[in-house]
């Protein structure tokens, strides 16, 4: 269950002032006030709900009202609501006709007062889902941690004092950049598609299909391959010959699956998907980009980790692309999800070997074979003390993974699992980017492998990169560092903001939309929570 989601007390904010507004009247004509009669009942109206921010901004426009009596404005509003799901927010249908009946009944102080706190507070819950997303996401999960930057009521609440009553106030405050509008276009897309039935039968399922093969279910599958706009699927031949067999792997790269053409269960149930799943997908990137709508710095690291990749953003453009190496799939080695500075790189470093590892990975290799730690140059030392032992002239049998007293560190080398160099940010889950001497693993499709921390493929030019500000030879003075042998730090003089995200749908650096295999499965826990505050997906049409 989401419990500390932010709750919608749309419908209760109204309910107070119906209720109380009847006596409103009554004591502004008893009440000694310097205020006009409007703008009295108002205040009266503020002073009895329980609302700070609501009265605090109007106490200083001397309870002026900013949408009751101002038809464009209420119109925009109504607009704005009704015409939510484009941006995969919840449409509050009862909430737009508690709206429309307190228009209809607006013309006294009294009534005017109780549409200014319906429509006020109605706008400031959209505007805030709209600029950082209806999600805490720090509820949904301990491997997503992001600090959204909630935009403060007085500020919203001036923005719609000050616009002009056109729809020009809600498209400002929605994130300002393309991937965003990609999205929503997108997604109105993929609604259409829905209505319109889909991308045709779905394949049946059966044996792995190979190329050269002739079956009735190619026929299905070049149906599909066609709506979703792969070229060569045209025709009607149930033989998977040759220019099917390149869509299909276009359409495997695509979903980040291995591109041998062979249509397995994996790729069988990418095929087999609706748009609704889609739909799904790009709802929930939508509100993952919201989160992250402020200024994330004229340069910035961003790791995308469903997409393997990790950039060096300059003023908004990437000036370098890199694969990388994630966490594995399941959730004891996850990347997490956060945002930090990278603050220094170490050249030459030393693996301290987390005691997870060291217990459960290199106990059993020291139980079949003692020399394993000298043949990968680590050294073996009593925890506490520090001592260093040979685990050569010790009984590993006598140890689990409970009661292991050693910690191991590998000195730097050519077979240092962290390469090189490696790139900190200090966090709390002791997660940085390094080099590896693993280099096949860059190879494949997925590249889920790690223990959690982010293998780079271009570590040298990742630091090239970030020494270029501060110093006139970044290639020289790293090779300096790396000549001597020792682990040295480097710290950059200026940090840089560092996002590990998690982008399942986005655009990529041809400006197309992409799509992402969701390997951590957090599409669905960000997705099931915003269908419980109220996001709904249409039905395929029959």
């Amino acid at each position: 269950m989401f419990m500390n989601f932010k709750p919608k007390l749309l419908c209760a904010t109204a309910a107070v002032a119906f209720a109380t507004i009847g006596s409103f009247a009554a004591q502004a004509q008893s009440t000694t006030m310097s205020l006009p009669p409007e703008e009295g009942a108002l205040m009266f109206a503020l002073t009895a709900g329980s609302d700070t921010a609501l009265y605090a901004f109007y106490e200083t426009t001397d309870f002026a009202a900013v949408f009751a009596g101002n038809q464009a404005k209420l119109t925009a509003l109504l607009q704005a609501l009704e015409t939510a799901g484009a941006h995969g927010l919840p449409v509050q249908d009862t909430l737009i006709s508690d709206l429309r009946v307190a228009i209809s009944e607006a013309g006294t102080p009294a009534s005017n007062a109780a549409l200014e706190i319906l429509a006020a507070q109605a706008y400031l819950d959209f505007a805030t889902d709209l600029t950082s997303g209806v999600l805490n996401p720090n509820d949904i999960s301990n491997l997503i941690n992001f600090d959204t930057v909630r935009p403060a009521p007085e500020m919203l609440l001036a923005r719609a004092a000050n616009s002009n009553g056109s729809g020009a106030l809600y498209d400002s405050l929605e994130p300002q950049d393309i991937s965003y509008n990609a999205l929503q276009e997108e997604l109105a897309q993929l609604e259409a598609l829905v209505e319109a039935g889909g991308w045709g039968p779905k394949i049946s399922t059966g044996r792995a299909l190979r190329p050269g093969q002739s079956s009735d279910r190619v026929l299905a599958m070049r149906e599909r391959l066609n709506a979703l706009g792969y070229e060569g699927t045209e025709g009607d031949s149930p033989r998977y010959g040759e220019a099917l067999v390149v869509a299909v792997k276009a359409f495997q790269a695509d979903q980040t699956l291995t591109a041998d053409g062979i249509v397995g269960p994996q790729t069988l149930t990418a095929l087999n998907s609706d748009p609704s799943f889609q739909m799904q997908q790009v709802i929930v990137n939508l509100e993952r980009r919201r989160w992250l709508n402020y200024d994330l710095g004229a340069r910035h690291i961003l790791v995308n980790q469903a997409n393997f990749t990790g950039y060096v953003m300059d003023y908004g453009l990437p000036t370098l692309v890199t694969r990388v190496v994630v966490g594995k799939t399941n959730a004891k080695y996850q990347t997490p999800e956060f945002i930090d500075r990278m603050t220094h790189m170490v050249v030459n470093p030393s693996w301290n070997v987390p005691q997870s590892i060291a217990s459960q990975e290199y106990l059993p290799q020291l139980q079949r074979d003692p020399s394993v730690l000298t043949r990968q140059n680590i050294t073996m030392r009593v925890r506490g003390s520090g001592e260093r032992v040979d685990a050569r002239l010790i009984d590993m049998s006598q140890y689990t993974q409970n009661n292991f007293p050693f910690v191991l560190q590998q000195r730097p080398g050519s077979r240092n699992a962290l390469g090189r160099v490696k790139f900190m940010f200090p966090n709390k889950y002791n997660i940085y980017l390094h080099d590896t001497p693993s280099r096949s693993l860059f190879n494949r499709d997925s590249r889920a492998f790690s223990h959690g921390c982010v293998r780079v493929q271009r570590p040298l030019d990742l630091a090239y990169t970030l020494l270029a500000p501060q110093v006139a030879d970044p290639e020289g003075t790293f090779a300096a560092a790396r000549a001597t042998g020792r682990e040295t730090t480097i710290n950059l003089v200026a940090p840089v903001p560092i996002y590990l995200t998690y982008q399942t749908v986005f655009l990529n650096e041809n400006g197309e939309i992409a799509y992402r295999v969701d390997v951590y499965g957090r599409d669905t826990l960000v997705f099931d929570a915003l269908a419980e505050n109220g996001v709904t997906l249409p039905e395929i049409a029959s």
